[in-house]
């Protein structure tokens, strides 16, 4: 038992490329509900994160929807990055955002009827499963290059809206802020950890509610409906599948 464990373990950091290969997400900002869902990032799930060496390995909301690829739910990868904060983000990739002088160049933009650009901001029309449109306001990084990144429930919960533009505020670097004060810039390559490619739900709540013990974490309220209950159940059915005693069953139906 023991060997496999190491043997998968050595094969999912060979995979990765990254130390740790894992990460366990602490607040509902990629939520698509309240409730628990499958094949969705969750407070609790644990993220298998794969290393990227080029930009190119990355495909954003944007290029995602040109080209129907889809992570999570959405367009386009989810992101891991360091922030300026501190701490590391788990995010979609909207958009890769560079500069032609003043003007912004968004990557993969060739006048599609549901993207705006202009020089103040970038509109995005019917983003997420809410169907939200979504502006960033990019004056404040002119000139800054790097992906603009967002969380799916931060749109999907924004309270921010413009209504002469019809649109949410949500991208991280329009709402996120470290402890000094500064906003969040465009996320530079350097700073991405990887991408997320696989997960594992729910049982990354079990050293959230440790931390909790301590402290550390406190955000009981973001994990979905119906997590404890899926996660005590998969808890069981895996020590069972451990400690089940299948040569004796084996042995006495032989007899039989």
């Amino acid at each position: 038992m023991v060997a496999t464990v190491l043997i998968l373990f050595s094969g999912l950091i060979l995979y990765s490329e990254e130390w740790p290969p894992l990460s366990i997400v602490q607040s509902d900002s990629m939520e698509h509900s309240k409730d628990f869902q499958w094949n969705t990032i969750e407070t609790g799930t644990t993220v298998i994160v794969k290393k990227v060496t080029s930009p190119s390995q990355i495909i954003t909301y944007v290029q995602g929807r040109e080209s129907n690829f889809s992570t999570y739910g959405e367009y386009g990868d989810v992101i891991l990055y360091h922030s300026i904060a501190g701490y590391t983000v788990i995010h979609r990739a909207m958009f890769y955002l560079s500069w032609n002088g003043t003007m912004p160049c968004v990557q993969g933009y060739h006048k599609q009827p549901w993207i705006v650009v202009n020089k103040s901001y970038i509109l995005l029309k019917d983003v997420g499963f809410t169907h939200r449109n979504e502006v960033i306001f990019i004056s404040s990084f002119r000139g800054i290059s790097g992906y603009i990144t967002t969380g799916d429930n931060n749109l999907a919960d924004s309270t921010s809206y413009i209504s002469s533009l019809n649109a949410y505020v949500a991208a991280d670097q329009n709402i996120l802020t470290a402890p000094n004060g500064t906003a969040f810039p465009p996320v530079n390559f350097s700073s991405i950890v990887g991408v997320a490619r696989g997960d594992i739900p729910l049982f990354g709540l079990y050293k959230l509610y440790f931390l909790s013990l301590f402290g550390k974490w406190n955000k009981w309220n973001e994990v979905p409906e119906g997590s404890n209950t899926y996660l005590a159940l998969s808890t069981v059915a895996i020590l069972v599948a451990i400690f089940f005693p299948y040569k004796r069953v084996i042995k006495k139906i032989r007899v039989k």
